[in-house]
């Protein structure tokens, strides 16, 4: 991880969760990081517990599915350190909702879900590669995907409504991206997606979780800190990790 040392990363839903824990961890490697969440507050409140490390953890509010708040967040990240170099697209929401159940409601849950889930990594990704591509270091995007962006699993009386086909789209988006840096001769700035199955995190500690196999945030974070050790020429594309014993 050395030569990322003392670089810029950028961290989406960074306030709690696989979000949190990649932001802490890369503070402690010694990478900056700016972790972006819609409560930035929470962010501020952890990175005050870090004690001394070697990265400073910088919170900033901003809502990626607002194409307008994630502009103003690159313009003030590229004034104040000039470029991005990880990009770390973790932010996402889920519902317990289905398609075709009624009321305007249900329709913002679910159109938040496409905005937060894809656009919103469509959003921050433009920005992110445009400084990377300004600043000619290399550069990685790594979009935290989900093992429902492969398949779908069966859940009794459950729907995965929009959550898996964004997921899908996810999948898809993170190739198309890999294959358009290459047709622009940018060998570079790296694309990987990494796809975890059952992760414990506050928005889902309940006694469900529990008693089912599940990993901690803190294992993804290994997975990415191991996507950014792999030599320049090397760009795995997908990283699956999943609990031992994990059914669906």
């Amino acid at each position: 991880m050395e030569k990322w040392v003392g670089k810029v990363a950028v961290v989406t839903g960074a306030s709690a969760g696989i979000g949190e824990a990649i932001t802490k961890d890369f503070a402690k490697l010694g990478i900056n990081v700016i972790g972006l969440a819609r409560r930035s507050e929470k962010i501020e409140k952890f990175a005050s517990s870090l004690g001394e490390v070697l990265g400073i953890v910088y919170a900033k509010a901003c809502d990626v599915s607002d194409l307008k708040s994630v502009k103003e967040t690159f313009k003030w990240i590229e004034e104040t350190f000039g470029t991005v170099n990880i990009l770390i697209n973790n932010a996402g929401v889920g519902y317990g909702v289905k398609i075709l159940d009624e009321g305007d409601d249900v329709t913002e849950k679910l159109t938040e879900t496409i905005d937060t889930n894809f656009t919103g990594v469509i959003n921050c990704t433009r920005e992110a590669v445009r400084l990377m591509k300004l600043s000619g270091d290399y550069g990685m995007v790594i979009n935290i995907n989900d093992i429902c962006g492969h398949y779908l699993p069966s859940f009794e009386e459950e729907s995965l409504n929009v959550y898996a086909p964004t997921k899908f789209a996810l999948t898809a988006l993170s190739e198309v991206l890999r294959r358009e840096l290459i047709e622009q001769g940018n060998d570079l700035i790296r694309v990987s997606s990494i796809n975890p199955g059952t992760v414990k995190t506050e928005d889902n500690d309940d006694q469900d979780i529990e008693e089912l196999p599940h990993i901690k945030p803190e294992i993804i974070s290994d997975g990415v800190q191991y996507l950014l050790k792999q030599p320049p020429n090397v760009n795995i594309t997908q990283l699956t990790m999943r609990p031992v014993g994990e059914k669906f």
